[in-house]
């Protein structure tokens, strides 16, 4: 190849390079913010009697719309399954008052129960959710 030709040509995958960088560093920033959410889930302190026997029903979600509604936001959900000998009532004072920081502000936290089973215990499902408004990242547009 003429020496005349890599000039262009490097310039050309510089400027490619260059918008890759500037497109991905959103999400690069976003997928850090879900994995530092999920840690923070993960080490929040259990309930008493209770166990995170569940560990392949976790699940890790980043996007729009995951709440439902419409607008240009960004949202985390972190879900993870516990077992547990408390009742609902036990569950709900236990995560009421439990403060787990999200992307911005402190994340919400909804809990899911299922009925006893006959072993006793019971599933529960732990729902963290945070949101923040649209930062440039491509996935929440």
């Amino acid at each position: 190849m003429k020496r005349s030709l890599w000039i262009p040509l490097t310039a050309v995958f510089a400027l490619i390079a260059a918008v890759f960088v500037l497109v991905m560093m959103p999400v690069w920033r976003d997928n850090a913010r879900l994995e530092a959410l999920y840690e923070r889930v993960l080490a929040y302190p259990l309930p008493p009697r209770t166990g995170d026997v569940f560990p392949m029903d976790r699940d890790v979600t980043f996007g729009k719309n995951l709440a439902k509604g419409s607008g240009a936001y960004c949202d985390y959900r972190v879900r993870i399954t516990l077992q547990t000998a408390l009742t609902p009532q036990e569950i709900h004072r236990h995560y009421g008052s439990a403060s787990i920081a999200g992307a911005e502000e402190k994340a919400m936290i909804s809990l899911f129960f299922e009925d006893e089973g006959p072993a006793g215990g019971r599933r529960v499902i732990v729902e963290v959710y945070d949101s923040h408004d649209w930062d440039w990242d491509w996935r929440c547009m």
